[in-house]
């Protein structure tokens, strides 16, 4: 079993992959920053000395790079911010990665892509269209360069277990549910909503992969199969929550500050070549996000029926 390195393990995506490489016997050494907490360690990815001091010591095999600044809008707005994490910390890494003879996964975004001709293949040309796919797809670009035996994985928007709602981009809509004044609902972007549980499984036998071979490199995608608007997950959420969505209206044309692409679905054809695949419908990964977030939908009000569709 290896010593691996996750960033961001306090975040959505990260939290799950802990607990994923933690269940299957790795020695996971958790880092997070502004949400630290015991058993993580506390580091700041864009403080270069600390992390290659961090690193030197604990002596990670793996790195899996989940930190990120993931928020469209925040990052059309503070694009300093965005550059800082999604591609300033992911050079520092990648460098220190490849000085201490670590592997690097950079976990990347469908949004790389202009959503104009999906579905797109791991060779398909990227062309962002906001600032957030851009700092990502230059994080990219950067760890690729720095070593070409580094991995990226780009995945599309995700739900998994939450703490709090906002911080699934999928679960954020039930406050839109429980908001019961009529209200116009994106019904114009295409995505895949994909499960952190399956996600963090892919990663694990991703792990395994290089460990056993050593010939996990370059890009590649992993995505649920199912493809819907945030209109159409709102009609699932009430389905799952008993909540009625009479008051949604859906909206055929774009509605987010920040441009966002129509359909980035992503080809996974590298991975289902390696046997690893997205193994969780929407809704029964739904059903399992929600029963593991009861204390974030106290916190609104609202409980799962007892029902798995």
């Amino acid at each position: 079993m290896a010593n691996i390195m996750v960033t961001g393990a306090t975040g959505l995506l990260g939290r799950e992959v802990v607990k994923q490489l933690t269940a299957v016997g790795h020695r996971v050494i958790a880092t997070g920053f502004s949400r630290a907490e015991e058993g993580i360690y506390r580091l700041d990815l864009t403080q270069a000395a600390e992390v290659e001091a961090f690193i030197a010591r604990e002596q990670p095999e793996v790195i899996v790079h989940c930190a990120a600044e993931r928020r469209p809008d925040v990052s059309e707005r503070s694009p300093e911010h965005a550059l800082a994490l999604n591609l300033s910390a992911s050079q520092t890494l990648a460098e220190v990665a490849k000085t201490h003879h670590a592997w690097l996964l950079y976990i990347s975004t469908d949004y790389v892509f202009d959503g104009t001709t999906p579905p797109y293949a791991e060779d398909a040309a990227p062309n962002p269209v906001n600032f957030y796919g851009e700092s990502k797809l230059q994080g990219e670009t950067c760890v690729l360069n720095i070593d070409s035996g580094f991995a990226v994985l780009r995945l599309p928007i995700l739900y998994g277990e939450v703490t709090q709602l906002s911080e699934s981009a999928v679960l954020v809509l039930i406050n839109q549910l429980l908001d019961s004044r009529p209200q116009r609902v994106d019904h114009w972007a295409i995505r895949s909503p994909t499960s952190t549980a399956d996600i963090a499984n892919a990663i694990a036998k991703l792990i395994q992969r290089q460990a056993d071979r050593a010939d996990v490199s370059g890009i590649y995608h992993f995505s649920a199969t199912q493809t819907m608007t945030k209109y159409q997950m709102l009609l699932s959420l009430g389905e799952l929550l008993g909540i009625d969505t009479a008051h949604l209206l859906p909206e055929p044309t774009p509605m987010d500050s920040a441009k966002r692409p129509q359909d980035c679905t992503l080809s996974c054809g590298r991975l289902a070549a390696l046997g690893i695949q997205s193994e969780l419908a929407f809704k029964t990964g739904l059903s399992q996000a929600l029963a593991q977030s009861s204390a974030a939908l106290a916190a609104v009000g609202c409980r799962l029926r007892n029902h798995h569709g």
